[in-house]
């Protein structure tokens, strides 16, 4: 419960959270609906994580609290990393900015990079897929040596024999330094900062009897709530 959880953080007075975006969304709307609670949040910083950040939906939140009571902070991470490898601290023009998810800049022993195909990095600008190297790296998949290859690559911006994760997740410079997070490269999804990959499940739905064909998709018909919808096409109308 959003308003449960509202009077909690004012009760227990918080003032560090961590919560992914879409908690976060359902929080403001407690947040608006209870300025008695609203008045006693002991909030100082806010920090989001586990999925995009729609920047746009942020304007109600500093419609009502100051840029810095509590500070907003976005940060990107990936368990491979373990876990957090960009971070940015929000203000309300920051939110107005018509950019998708500004992740910020690497944090300082990381080494983050935007890369095209052939592993050479992209203009400010212009997308590519983003490559994390550094300490956090993990050493790879338990048990999984070809998809640790796959994923972990050879590090050409590093020392011989240094490597980097290939994300699978889509960014691209601003001109300021700044990362502008746009999406997946693949199929991969994530919900209430879960990572979904929607093959699977389409693959255990066409594995159903009389199931020919189907496909999943992240659907968000309420704002704030994304859910995975399913579609099947049977293989005769008898079947149906």
């Amino acid at each position: 419960s959003p308003s449960e959880f509202l009077a909690l953080l004012v009760r227990e007075k918080v003032t560090v959270l961590n919560q992914t975006p879409s908690a976060f969304y359902q929080l403001m709307q407690a947040d608006q609906e209870q300025p008695h609670l609203r008045a006693g949040l002991a909030l100082r910083c806010v920090i989001f994580g586990g999925e995009a950040l729609e920047l746009r939906r942020l304007q109600d939140w500093y419609a009502r609290h100051a840029d810095n009571a509590p500070v907003l902070v976005n940060m990107y991470g990936i368990t491979e990393t373990t876990v957090h490898v960009s971070y940015i601290a929000l203000d309300r023009q920051t939110a107005a900015a018509e950019a998708n998810s500004l992740i910020g800049r690497g944090i300082p022993d990381l080494q983050v990079h935007v890369l095209d195909a052939a592993l050479q990095p992209v203009p400010a600008g212009v997308p590519g897929e983003l490559y994390v190297a550094g300490a956090g790296l993990a050493r790879g998949y338990l048990n999984r040596l070809g998809l640790t290859a796959e994923r972990f690559v050879a590090n050409p911006f590093g020392a011989p024999g240094s490597r980097m994760y290939r994300t699978g997740d889509l960014a691209r410079w601003r001109a300021d330094g700044v990362l502008d997070f746009l999406g997946r490269a693949d199929q991969q999804v994530k919900i209430r900062g879960f990572r979904i990959e929607l093959g699977e499940i389409e693959a255990a739905l066409v594995g159903l009897p009389h199931v020919a064909q189907a496909a999943v998709i992240a659907r968000e018909d309420t704002p704030g709530h994304k859910q995975l919808v399913g579609y099947v096409v049977a293989e005769s109308a008898d079947s149906a």
